[in-house]
């Protein structure tokens, strides 16, 4: 008689004990919350770009650019030394669309180097105000040529049309 009681009361803890969900410990949930945050992070990281996201990562790239330039000057690439457009990242400025010859003749202060090799001879340098007057530039004498003007921080170019004769 003892025997069948024991098993009855081994029973009915086994059922009760099978009636309990097991809740999330306290570790789990806060392991949870901070793979989600990190996967918002990623997400908008990649959508808008890291800049936007995290600014403070990578705000000086001046030595990427420099590289670049000589990277340009080396493999005698006068469109990638005169023309390719970069964005240089410093910390006293934010130059966007510049090129190698625009930094190597007006902006000697980030260390590009001379490029011998390399001729921007159908480049101008103007200093302008507005593009109008970059657009005006395009005088007798620059016909053919590219304009550049650095405004607000942003190098602009304007190929000037050949001379009709």
């Amino acid at each position: 008689m003892d025997n069948k009681k024991e098993k009855k009361i081994s029973h009915s803890l086994i059922l009760k004990k099978s009636k309990r969900g097991q809740g999330l410990s306290v570790n789990a949930i806060i392991l949870i919350v901070l793979g989600m945050v990190v996967l918002v992070v990623m997400i908008l990281g990649f959508t808008l770009g890291w800049s936007k996201v995290l600014p403070f990562l990578g705000t000086n790239n001046i030595k990427n650019v420099v590289q670049s330039c000589q990277t340009s000057c080396i493999t005698d690439s006068s469109y990638d030394f005169c023309l390719s457009k970069r964005e240089l990242k410093a910390d006293d400025a934010n130059l966007k669309d510049v090129t190698c010859n625009y930094l190597l003749k007006n902006q000697t202060r980030y260390g590009v180097a001379e490029c011998p090799g390399v001729s921007c001879d159908n480049v101008l340098l103007v200093s302008a105000a507005t593009e109008t007057e970059l657009n005006s530039k395009c005088a007798a004498g620059n016909a053919g040529k590219t304009v550049q003007a650095l405004i607000a921080n942003i190098l602009v170019s304007k190929d000037c049309p050949p001379n009709q004769s």
